[in-house]
């Protein structure tokens, strides 16, 4: 997927989302049960180095609207060890955070203002139906999609402020602390295809949550995530199937979008069998999101295996760059 309509004004930084994409040496991704840390350099950009800590269960519990950080001391301390796996530097870091910890809206409008201030309220404002608290505690960022004679179409992210300022918190001993922000399943984007036709659907599942992306025509045209409820060993391909039935479905049905072509994204890696058991659940194709490995060539061998559970979004991060 081309990036270049995201490339500007998108990441949660406050008046930081206003700048051109940029992408730090080092990013962190905090997520319920792990840490993963990346340093991307060269030129091209590659991973070079990758690190990973555990958390203990129910160290970090990620919802849009409560606390998140739930034992601030193990967080810290699996950041601390994966900057040190991974080297700090001198410059402030990029941070994705889990889906489920922020909405995501697709959006029109008739005209937006020009002052980009008024322009976030008016989002704000748009938003307030999918926020689980009042709009003015969200920070937001968006990204123009496409602008057509009658309408201009956004891709709208918003966290509550206190959610956020919980991870910008857990930073607070690496540098500066962050200067870009992201979900993670953003970072996943760039490595789709780019001009496929017809429509494309991401699915990204990562320790209980399930994330769904359409795009068409190189744009994101829905965008939803939701937990999963599996208690017994096995279920998880079923229920990934029904939700995933249920996106097409809404994909066809309200959006008038055939999708051609569905990808995979699991993370840490499920066994190939999920894919298998999706494609006879859904009748289709389902294959892997390409474009990792080239991304990761350079890594220390101890490190790959890392990389093919945890690391696809530093590979999407370093895709987007060109």
């Amino acid at each position: 997927m081309s990036w270049e309509t995201l490339k500007e004004r998108l990441g949660l930084v406050g008046q930081g989302s206003s700048a051109p994409f940029v992408l730090p040496p080092v990013v962190l991704e905090l997520e319920p049960d792990f840490v993963a840390g990346a340093r991307l350099e060269g030129s091209p950009r590659q991973v070079r180095r990758l690190g990973v800590r555990e958390l203990e269960v129910g160290a970090l519990l990620p919802f849009p609207s409560r606390p998140n950080i739930v034992d601030e001391g193990a967080v810290r301390r699996a950041v601390s060890g994966v900057v040190e796996a991974v080297g700090n530097g001198s410059s402030r870091l990029g941070l994705l955070l889990p889906d489920a910890s922020v909405r995501v809206a697709v959006l029109r409008f008739e005209t937006l203002p020009e002052d980009r201030k008024e322009a976030e309220s008016l989002v704000r404002w748009r938003m307030r139906d999918i926020l689980p608290f009042a709009p003015e505690e969200a920070r937001v960022c968006y990204q123009v999609l496409a602008r057509e004679t009658d309408a201009i179409e956004l891709l709208a992210l918003a966290v509550r402020n206190s959610v956020l300022a919980e991870y910008e918190a857990a930073l607070e001993s690496v540098n500066g602390g962050a200067s870009l922000i992201l979900p993670a399943t953003v970072a996943l984007l760039p490595l789709l295809p780019e001009g496929t036709e017809p429509g494309q659907l991401l699915i990204h599942v990562c320790f209980g949550s399930i994330t769904t992306v359409m795009v068409a025509e190189d744009r994101v045209r829905f965008w939803r995530n939701r937990a999963l409820q599996r208690t017994v060993p096995g279920e998880l391909p079923g229920e990934v199937a029904r939700e995933v039935g249920r996106v097409l479905a809404t994909c066809r049905d309200h959006l008038k979008v055939e999708v051609g072509h569905v990808w995979l994204c699991a993370r840490p890696a499920e066994p190939a069998e999920l894919g298998e058991e999706l494609a006879r659940a859904l009748g289709r194709e389902v294959r892997p999101l390409p474009g990792g490995a080239g991304r990761a060539a350079m890594l220390p061998p101890t490190e790959q295996e890392l990389f093919q559970r945890f690391g696809m979004t530093f590979a999407g991060l370093v895709a987007n760059l060109g």
